[in-house]
C-alpha cells in the first residue's frame, strides 16, 4: 500500500472545461490513488488495492490537447466510489454495488476499524460530491452550445476475457442506437475487438447522466489491461508492470479513435 499513498495532488483535475469546440465530456473515475491520511491509520497491513484503472489518466494524456472536456478523479476508488449511487451506503455490501467498500476486489478485509456513518459522510462531502457537481456542470454548460452531449465515461478491466474493450450503454438506454454503433465502428477500423454491455453495461455514472439528463447520451468504455499494459492473465497486483511498446501502440489507436470521433459528422450534425 506505500506506494499508493500520494497525498500531494489535486483530487480532481480537469482540463478545458471552458472550451466549447466539441459536445464531447470525458470522465475517468476510477485511476486515483490519493488515500487521505485518516484512512491509511484504519487499514489492514499489506492489504493490495487491486483492480484500478491502472494509468489510463496517462494513456488518454492527448485528450487534453484535442479539445475534449476531461475530468479525471485522483481519489481512490477504495475511499469513496463516485461510480456508485449515493443511496448505496451499506458497509455489509459488495464492492460492485457499495459507495465505501470494506473488501477489495478479492473479497479481502480492507479496515481494522469500519467507517462509521459519520466518515463515509465526510467522505461525500469532501470526495463525491464536488466530483459530481463538476461532472454534472460541465454537461449543463455544454448543453448551452450544442443540441446534444456525450458523455464518455473511460474505465478500464483485469477480468480474463476475450474481448479488448466493453462498451455498455445500460443495453441500449443511455446512448442512441446511432452513437453506440459510431463508437462501435470506429474502434473496430482501429483493430479492437469491442462487444457491448457484457459483462459490464455501464456503472452508476453512465446510467445516471444517460438516463437523467435530457440530450446527454452516456457511454461506459471499458478496456482490457491485456490490451495496454501487457499481454498476460492478471491477478490480485497493485502497479503492473507496463509493456512500453504495447501501451505506446494502444495509445496511439486510442488517439485515431478520438481524433476519428470528434471530426464525425454522423453523430456531430
Amino acid at each position: 500500500m506505500i506506494n499508493l499513498l500520494e497525498n500531494n495532488i489535486n483530487k480532481i483535475e480537469t482540463f478545458n472545461l471552458t472550451k466549447h469546440s466539441l459536445p464531447f465530456v470525458i470522465s475517468i473515475p476510477h485511476s486515483g490513488i490519493y488515500f487521505p491520511k485518516d484512512m491509511q491509520k484504519k487499514v489492514l497491513d499489506n492489504v493490495l488495492f487491486t483492480n484500478m484503472d491502472w494509468y489510463l489518466p496517462k494513456l488518454y494524456e492527448f485528450l487534453n490537447e484535442m479539445d475534449f472536456t476531461v475530468i479525471i478523479n485522483n481519489v481512490s476508488r477504495y475511499v469513496i466510489d463516485p461510480n456508485r449511487n449515493i443511496e448505496q451506503q451499506n458497509i455489509e455490501g459488495n464492492y460492485n454495488n457499495n459507495l465505501v467498500y470494506t473488501k477489495t476486489t478479492f473479497g479481502k478485509d480492507i479496515y481494522t476499524i469500519i467507517p462509521d456513518s459519520k466518515e463515509i459522510k465526510n467522505r461525500i462531502d469532501e470526495f463525491y460530491t464536488p466530483y459530481h457537481s463538476i461532472l454534472n456542470q460541465a454537461i449543463n454548460e455544454k448543453l448551452k452550445y450544442f443540441d446534444k452531449v456525450y458523455l464518455i465515461d473511460l474505465h478500464s478491466f483485469g477480468k480474463n476475457i476475450s474481448t479488448d474493450i466493453v462498451l455498455g450503454n445500460d443495453n441500449g438506454n443511455t446512448t442512441s442506437d446511432l452513437f453506440i454503433h459510431t463508437v462501435n465502428k470506429l474502434l473496430t477500423e482501429q483493430g479492437f475487438k469491442v462487444q457491448n454491455n457484457i459483462p459490464y453495461s455501464g456503472g452508476y455514472i453512465t446510467k445516471y447522466y444517460g438516463n437523467e439528463i435530457k440530450y446527454c447520451e452516456a457511454v461506459q468504455l471499458e478496456l482490457s489491461y491485456q490490451s495496454y499494459i501487457d499481454s498476460r492473465n492478471f491477478n490480485e497486483e497493485e502497479f503492473p508492470n507496463i509493456d512500453t511498446e504495447l501501451f505506446k501502440k494502444t495509445q496511439m489507436r486510442m488517439e485515431k479513435f478520438f481524433m476519428n470521433l470528434k471530426s464525425n459528422e454522423v453523430i456531430l450534425n
